[in-house]
């Protein structure tokens, strides 16, 4: 079966996890990569985080996720010039009509549609006295354990386990909104998601989830 993969998303096989360079999970791993341009940003104040590109690696143990932009990056607890938060959804069972309704698409500026049912997501916001932030039941509003994102340079690097997922098989939907401490600033990907295996159809413009509600926002209210 060929699958069709969302104009802008580029998917490749990544033959070692070595040679993604960030992450730390198993063998056998497929990378699936969204470009983000550069200059896209929809915030008003000074600072405004800036995506280029937005990475998934999936293994048998989790997944990895690589948020790369245009300067370096810092978190709320370190504090810098360029302190990102924001919101990386999870749609893990591929399917728009159920979860909840995306942050992505709550703090987007234009009309378009990540075309995902949000089963996950992980909270840039709260950060935890040990650097620590939760992954979320989107649904139940609960935290399922919690990840410790890695700032290097120009990249956020997160592993999540399957465990707090579900023990879902990690092939999945995902896209994520990002910002400043203030406001959000960009979205990857522009428009639809990352789809990582499966089989789900191509993300369409007005797609929205069925059920709204459960994600409760930290930020940008």
């Amino acid at each position: 079966m060929r699958h069709h993969v969302p104009f802008g998303l580029v998917a490749a096989l990544a033959g070692a996890l070595a040679g993604c360079g960030d992450s730390s999970g198993p063998g056998g791993n497929q990378s699936f990569r969204a470009t983000d341009p550069s200059g896209d940003t929809f915030g008003s104040g000074t600072v405004q985080p800036d995506l280029t590109a937005f990475t998934i690696v999936h293994d048998t143990g989790g997944i990895d996720v690589m948020l790369d932009f245009t300067a370096n990056v810092q978190s709320p607890v370190t504090g810098g010039t360029n302190v990102v938060v924001g919101f990386i959804d999870l749609d893990t069972d591929q399917d728009s009509t159920t979860g909840t309704g995306s942050a992505v698409d709550l703090f987007r500026p234009d009309g378009g549609s990540t075309g995902m049912g949000v089963e996950y997501y992980v909270d840039l916001f709260g950060y935890n006295a040990d650097s620590t932030v939760f992954v979320y039941d989107a649904l139940a509003g609960t935290p399922t354990g919690s990840v410790r994102p890695r700032f290097q340079g120009r990249r956020i690097t997160v592993r999540v386990p399957r465990a707090l997922l579900g023990n879902d098989d990690g092939f999945l939907n995902a896209a994520t909104v990002v910002g400043s401490e203030s406001e959000p600033t960009d979205i990857a990907p522009e428009n639809g998601h990352v789809r990582v295996g499966g089989a789900s159809p191509a993300p369409r413009a007005g797609v929205s989830a069925a059920r709204v509600g459960g994600q409760a926002h930290r930020g940008w209210r």
